[in-house]
Parts: structure tokens; sequence; C-alpha cells
């Protein structure tokens, strides 16, 4: 008997660690592209590296820094002090990055190969990640789409037999002006990857109603209002609470413009974070593409993967927050630094899925949502 239960156990250790190692290879591959500068430009975007950290499900292959801010240096100032010291905090290696292009974009399908040398390894990085990965890889973008569509525009078949995913944080879709930030770094960037057919997760910034919170009508009749992914955090301090000392640091050494090596930073006394607000827009984004969900757990809300929900008995609490609705576009009008669509929504075989907040507490949803998740790291 003895022996049988020992050949159970055995057997039980075995089938853990394969499914483990089951778990970590099925990964989903990243590319990352983002316009995390040091001092930021936006703090968001410390965020977002912390967020794609504290997601195991998402494995970072190659991290693109844009350049399309022209009033930044992006040689000088790319965020590589943050991947250090994010790095340090996860102990793991840092992923391959580079610089991106520095000029916009003349046409829909210019391949920027006049652009300087030195501004092309963001691009080189893109193909190389691509054409070396045995799998499907999804695409980030949280700045410009400037690398993304001269990548597609110079090995298209490459992009659609490799790509996912394209997760695009930009705009003020699904119909209308494009009047926002990231769109107009690069207009006609923005152009060529929207319409350029791969499967696209569209998340805009801000919608179509100046920027102002939908009433919980205009989300149940589904008004332009909803279609945006922008949220608050109304206190910083409030937010990381409960985070480590090192990742307190982290943001810290960020928010506050603190002198000396970033890595050392983290070991120092813990910095003082500013009760401010900050303005937040990927973070579903990142949820979505881990396949993790929301739910009401211990009177908080919590992001989990369907099967710890499972394992937490909380899968009846899941809690529906947003959703990706199919859309297609149509590039009407470019005219100097903006783009107007038109939107037709629920088209099943359209490429493109457009993010709708669906929940009458979205922001505060997000905000435990992504309080909890930053206190695991």
């Amino acid at each position: 008997m003895k022996q049988h239960l020992m050949i159970y156990f055995l057997f039980a250790s075995l089938l853990a660690v394969s499914c483990t190692r089951t778990k970590e290879v099925e990964k989903i591959p990243v590319i990352y592209s983002t316009d995390l500068y040091q001092p930021p430009q936006d703090p968001d975007d410390h965020y977002d590296l912390a967020l794609l950290a504290s997601l195991p499900e998402l494995d970072v292959r190659a991290i693109v820094f844009d350049n399309a801010t022209e009033w930044r240096d992006a040689a000088q100032e790319a965020g590589t002090g943050a991947l250090r010291q994010m790095s340090d905090i996860t102990r793991q290696p840092l992923p391959p990055y580079a610089i991106g292009l520095r000029n916009k974009l003349i046409s829909q399908q210019d391949k920027a190969e006049n652009q300087p040398a030195e501004s092309q390894k963001g691009v080189d990085l893109i193909l190389q990640t691509l054409r070396e990965s045995q799998e499907k890889i999804v695409l980030f973008l949280v700045g410009s789409c400037r690398d993304f569509a001269v990548a597609f525009n110079r090995e298209p078949d490459l992009l659609r037999e490799k790509v996912k995913a394209v997760y695009v944080s930009a705009g003020n879709g699904p119909d209308g002006w494009q009047f926002e930030w990231n769109v107009m770094l690069d207009p006609q960037a923005y152009a060529c990857l929207m319409n350029s057919g791969l499967p696209i997760y569209w998340a805009p910034c801000f919608s179509q109603v100046n920027l102002r919170q939908a009433t919980k009508d205009e989300v149940t009749n589904g008004d332009q209002a909803s279609f945006n992914s922008y949220y608050i955090v109304p206190n910083e301090a409030e937010l990381l609470e409960t985070a480590s000392g090192k990742l307190k640091n982290y943001f810290a050494y960020a928010l506050n413009k603190r002198p000396g090596d970033p890595v050392d930073f983290l070991s120092q006394p813990i910095d003082t974070i500013s009760p401010k607000a900050r303005n937040m827009w990927s973070t579903a984004s990142f949820f979505h593409a881990a396949g993790r969900k929301i739910y009401l757990h211990n009177g908080k809300y919590r992001v989990y993967s369907p099967e710890k929900a499972q394992a937490l008995g909380v899968a009846e609490q899941e809690i529906p927050v947003y959703e990706f609705r199919p859309v297609t576009i149509e590039t009407t009008e470019i005219v100097a630094d903006s783009i107007v669509f038109r939107g037709v929504l629920d088209i099943p075989q359209s490429n493109i899925k457009v993010f709708r907040y669906i929940h009458s507490e979205y922001n505060s949803v997000m905000v435990s949502a992504l309080s909890g998740l930053l206190e695991g790291l």
C-alpha cells in the first residue's frame, strides 16, 4: 500500500512539473513599443512597464523606444534606467531594446528607408524578433504607430504570418476626428496600421465627447463617450500604499526626477510618493492580452486568470468591465496632423475590435484592479 502511495505521489509531482513547464512554454511573446523616457514625459509609461512585469503570461521579447516626440532626445533620455530597475525588481534579464525612427512618415506606404541609420534599429529589431519567433507575437504600442507601420510596409507578409494581434493605444474612435496625441505624432503611420488588415485591438485614448465621463444611461445606450480606455488614479500614494519598497522607489525615482544610478536608488530608504492624480490608458489592453479577467474578491476588484479564480473560489464573481467590439474603419481624410475615421460597429468579419467600457464604475474598478496587481510585484 505504501509503495502504491509513493508511486501515486511521484506521478502527481511529475504531472505538476509537466503542467508548470507547459504553462511556461505557452507564454505569450510580446514586442512592446513605448514612449518611456527618463525623466518621464508622462509617468503612465512607468506604470505600463510595471504592469507588464506583473503579468507572467506576457513574455517581452523586444522593446522599441518610440522616438516620435521631436522635442525629446530618445538616444539620451530613453528609459533604459527603468528597464534596469525592473530587471532588478523581477530578477529577470533585460530584453533586447532599440531606439525607433525619428521622422514622420510622408505617406501610408512610406518604408522610411531614407531616415538616418541610427534610428533604423527599432524596425530592424521588430523584424528580427518576428523572423526568429516560432510562435505568433503580440504587438503593443503606447506611443506613435511609426515603427510597427514601417515594419509592416517593409515586410507585410512576415507580419501577416507572425503577428497574433496588435494592441493600439491611440485615437478618439470609433467615428470622427482623431485629435489625440499619439495619432498626431504620426498620422500617416496611424492610418497605415489601422488599414493594414492585421488583427487589431484598438483602445482609443479618449472619446469623441470632450473627455467627459459617461453617465450610466450613456453606457447602457452605447454612447460614444464609452469608447475610450482612459481612467484616473486619484491618489498615487494610496495606489502604491501596499507595494514593495523597491517598487515605490522605482516610481519615486521617475516621479521625483531623482539623480544618481537608478538601480542603486531602489535600495535606498523609501522615497516620498506624492498624493497626486495620474492619468492612465493602457491597463485594460494588458489585462486582455494576458487572458486575465476582473473578479470581486473580498470586497476588492482583482485581476486573475480564470484558472486562479476557480482555485480561489471566485469564478462566479467575474465582473464584466469592458469589451472589444468589431468595427470597420474607413479613413476618409488626413488633414495636417489629424485624421477623420468613419466607423461602423458590429461587422463580424472586421479585423479591428474597439474597446468600450461597459461598467458604470469603470474608473474605480480599474484603480482597484491595478493596485492589487502591483501589490504582488
